[in-house]
């Protein structure tokens, strides 16, 4: 039992030199710590962009089969990770997938996702190579309190949220680009956050944060509300706002479900172009370690 706490011990108090280092994220560090990944991999040399605008590629060894491989971070989406296989002697490597953990208050999804594409690395500069294609997601896991769900589980609630975070995402660029393009780049999650809430539920915001689009419908006006997930939906606001794929997401209540479990996803899918556009261009990286 000693032997045990002793243990325990050194599991944490690694995980905690991890975060106060800056390596991961305490959220990303929590799900790895419990199913074992954060001892897995060995960091063999890290380089970080200068001027510090928040790009970062490791050199990382797995300790089980000792292949080597990269991975690419960026500071506005600390739980996400891009893969690729080790640059050859010319600096060419291949994307091979991404890794993203999304928490809340009650748990996370976590997901590894297959993509296709190349850049090049030669210790000092990195770049994306042309398009990025984004494949199946391949494995992944769901906590939800006490629930852990895995496997085939898991996979099918990923893939059926992920197909609704798809169409959402699209639609808040649409939206941007049409009646907004001069709105500035979401600076992170916070801001990003603070300005779809409102637009996507504003029955659950303070009357004053509403947007100019509600329709204030009196409640007793029979089917114009809706009960989902025990909130009480304006039927006439989703019809008038959100296109008709997302009328049964927003009024059944799945869409705040997926909003309060996965926000970081949904701004993951909102900002991909943007991250794919700015690895695109030429980054100048230097090594630290």
């Amino acid at each position: 039992m000693k032997r045990l706490y002793i243990l325990s011990g050194f599991f944490i108090c690694s995980a905690w030199l991890l975060v106060l280092s800056g390596c991961v994220s305490l959220a990303e560090m929590g799900g790895r710590v419990l199913d074992g990944s954060a001892f897995a991999e060995k960091t063999l040399a890290r380089y970080r962009e200068e001027p510090k605008r928040g790009t970062r590629v490791d050199r990382l060894r797995r300790r089980k089969d000792k292949a080597e491989f990269i991975t690419i971070r960026i500071d506005s989406l600390p739980n996400l990770r891009l893969k690729g296989s080790l640059p050859d002697s010319e600096g060419n490597f291949y994307l091979t997938s991404l890794y993203f953990l999304s928490p809340n208050m009650n748990g996370w999804n976590e997901f590894t996702q297959e993509l296709s594409g190349s850049g090049s690395f030669d210790g000092a500069i990195l770049q994306l190579n042309g398009p990025v294609e984004t494949l199946d997601i391949s494995e992944g896991k769901i906590r939800r309190g006490e629930t852990r769900l895995t496997g085939a589980q898991a996979l099918t609630a990923l893939h059926n949220r992920q197909e609704r975070i798809v169409a959402l995402a699209q639609w808040m660029n649409q939206t941007l680009v049409h009646e907004q393009p001069d709105i500035p780049k979401f600076a992170d999650q916070k801001a990003f956050e603070a300005y779809w809430k409102p637009r996507l539920f504003p029955e659950i915001v303070r009357a004053k944060k509403r947007p100019s689009t509600w329709i204030a419908t009196p409640v007793s006006s029979p089917g114009a509300w809706v009960f989902g997930e025990d909130i009480r939906w304006n039927r006439a606001y989703t019809e008038a706002v959100f296109p008709e794929e997302l009328w049964p997401v927003r009024n059944s209540g799945t869409l705040l479900r997926d909003w309060e479990e996965a926000a970081g996803w949904i701004y993951l899918e909102f900002e991909w172009d943007h991250i794919l556009e700015l690895l695109s261009e030429k980054i100048e990286l230097t090594k630290i370690k």
